[in-house]
This record gives C-alpha cells, structure tokens and sequence, in this order.
C-alpha cells in the first residue's frame, strides 16, 4: 500500500520527536532538520544551519562526504562528536532524496536495533519517493491544462475575430440592399427584383456556410464528426459540384474543366465527400486570376480512387503547405470561409481512411489531391502537408 503525504509527514515528525532515534536531515551540507535526540546527544552543534561535517572528525568525516555524495541508500558507521563526552560509533542509514536532501538515520550501536532503523528509513524513503512521484504527476497535468486553456483561448480570440469580421460582411450587405428597397422611390423592376434577391440570397449562402464550417469543425475537435458509408460515383458528386459552382465560375470570369476517367466507385458518405470537393473547388475559383481555368479531374489509383484540384493561383512555398490544412488558416490572408473549410476536408478524408495534400500545379498554381479507397482496397493514413 503506497504511503500518503500525510502519513509521510507524520512519521517524519515522529522522528524529529524521537529520544532515541538520531535523525538529521541535510541540504548542500547544511543541517536543515534535527531530532530531539541528536540536539539532546550532539548539543549545538546539530542546530538546524549548522555545518553536518563539525559533527564528525578525521577520517569520519571523510566517510561522511563519501555517503552524502552517494545516490542511494546506504549504511555508514561514523563518529559522531557527543557534547562533552568525546565521540561515539553511530551506525547511519543516509537515505538520498528526490529534492537533493540527504536523510541521516542512526542509532548508537550499544542501544540501537539495526533493523527496525532501516525498516523505519525504507518506509521513509517510500513515503518520500511516493511524494515526489505524486507531486511529478500532479504537475504535469496541471501544466498540460495551463497549455490547454491558453490553446482553447487562442481559439476563442481567432473564431471571435474570424466571426465578427465574416458575418458583419454579408449582413451589412444584406442591409445594405434592403435600404435600397426601403428607399427606392418607385417599384423595383423584374429585373431589379431579379438582382437584389440573388444578392440576398448569395450573402445569405455566406452566413450559412460560414455557420456550418464552425459546427463541423466543432464537432471534428470533439471527435462527433460522423459519416454514413454507402457506394457511389464520385464522379457523380464532381458533376454536381461542378454544376454548384458555374455561377459563382461565371462571375469570377474563371473557366471550369472536368476530367474523369470512369466513374471512380467508391463507399464513404456521398455528402461529406460533396462537401469536400466543393471547398476545394470554391478555394481553386477564389484564387484563379479572370480569365483562368480551375482543373477538376478524376482518376482510379489501383484500389485507390484520386481526385485533383488545380487553380491558377500564386501557389503555395513548400513550408506553407501542411499548415493550410490547420483551423483559421487562409492563403495569402485573403478572406474565405473562416479558415476552417481545408482543415474539415482534411478531418472528412481521414474518416474516409484517405489522405489529402497540396502541390505545386503545371502551370504554377497549387494543385489539391484527396485519396480514398476504392471497393476492395485498403485505407490509409492521413497524410496532410506537402508532396
């Protein structure tokens, strides 16, 4: 049975109490502690602050540097210098401790029993050890969560900042159009109608996804972020990102090309790979020059199948590229989606038993790639970062 801190502490006030047991507790070679009966048998000289080594003499003395340099626990016989009555053999058990204290445990040979001195310091020494491991322990957890709580108020300072600024966009947009109508001084035309309802509506997009990147993202920190497998094309779910995403395409001047080589069957969550292949997409648009062509090909990998995004971007430096797929991460500072829709792809892939990274494109871009595995193949271990 382990011995607790309080029963440590109460067997070494024992012992500080004791008229019979010599105990002496040293620090850097200063006498820090002193039974009664080394003050009663050594007088003054066993005064807490004094020198441990003017208790001794001669080759005695010698000894006693050799035990307090010692790392374990070992029994010495010493001289030790009674006031007034010349000296007197004590046999010592000096016992190391984990603060750098030494504890010197004697009796004098003629009055002492040797195994109950030593079965007393073994306890000691347990009791101590115990302390010391519990104090260990107990400090570590409370500096992991000193480091947690500061992680958890990082978080809270950039979602707070990240919220305000991407949600305040599309409301004051989204106020900003229905001032207009407020204020119009005759009926908007159809065509007017048409144009302030695609406004709100497209701002309204924002404040969703924006929403939803921050409840998937929560729930994939508390590990909740769930998938329901069941076979599909993927390259089903790339047509129909495809077809989302033409009028955004279309407005940002950016041309889109599919290439798919078969069907790319595959068994995970038709709705979160949708999700995945849609963020990729939006990012590829979102730094595409006018004028430029965002790839989206597919292809079967043995019993992998692989999906690729490639903008024509400025790219992204081979030590940036693992970072993009942590939380509240936006290429080139550019607003986005919160900074949370590559790090939930990567969250989503993993599920799948995929892996998902960024490279270098052709033509000087970055290009996106996810694997998953295809009927009949085995997964793999995420792998976000640069290849």
């Amino acid at each position: 049975m382990a011995v607790t801190q309080p029963d440590a502490a109460a067997l070494l006030g024992a012992l500080l109490a004791s008229e019979d047991d010599l105990l002496l507790v040293v620090q850097r070679g200063e006498i820090t502690h002193a039974s009664a009966a080394a003050e009663r048998l050594l007088g003054g000289a066993a005064a807490p602050g004094r020198d441990v080594a003017s208790l001794f003499h001669g080759e005695s003395r010698e000894k006693l540097s050799a035990a307090l340099a010692h790392e374990a626990p070992a029994t010495w016989e010493l001289q030790v210098c009674r006031e007034g009555e010349g000296q007197a053999p004590v046999k010592f058990l000096v016992v190391p401790t984990a603060g750098g204290s030494r504890i010197l445990l004697g009796r004098a040979p003629a009055r002492g029993d040797a195994v109950r001195i030593e079965e007393t310091a073994i306890t000691l020494t347990t009791a101590l050890a115990d302390i010391a491991r519990e104090l260990a322990t107990k400090g570590a957890e409370i500096e992991a969560a000193r480091a947690g709580l500061e992680e958890l108020g990082r978080h809270r300072d950039e979602l707070l900042s990240i919220v305000s600024h991407d949600l305040k966009a599309p409301l004051h947009a989204i106020r900003l159009q229905g001032s207009l109508i407020e204020h119009a001084e005759s009926p908007p035309t159809a065509a007017q109608r048409a144009t302030i309802a695609g406004r709100l509506l497209r701002n309204v997009d924002r404040m969703t996804s924006l929403i939803s990147d921050i409840l998937d993202a929560a729930l994939a920190d508390a590990g909740e972020l769930r998938i329901e497998p069941q076979r599909f094309s993927l390259g089903d779910v790339v047509a129909e990102v495809v077809d989302t995403v033409a009028p955004i395409a279309a407005e940002a001047r950016v041309q889109l090309r599919r290439e798919a080589a078969g069907a790319a069957l595959v068994d995970g969550d038709a709705r979160r790979l949708y999700q995945v292949v849609l963020n990729l997409v939006e990012n590829a648009i979102r730094h595409s020059p006018r004028g430029a062509e965002v790839l989206i090909a597919l292809e079967a990998q043995g019993a992998r199948a692989r999906c690729s995004v490639e903008d024509a971007g400025p790219g992204i430096a081979p030590e940036e590229r693992a970072a993009v797929f942590e939380r509240f991460q936006r290429r080139g500072g550019r607003a986005g989606r919160a900074g949370l829709g590559l790090y939930i792809a990567r969250r989503i892939v993993a599920l799948h038993g995929g892996s998902i990274w960024v490279e270098a494109g052709a033509r000087g871009g970055a290009r996106f790639v996810f694997e998953i595995p295809a009927p009949g193949g085995a997964g793999g271990a995420e792998d976000a970062g640069a290849r």
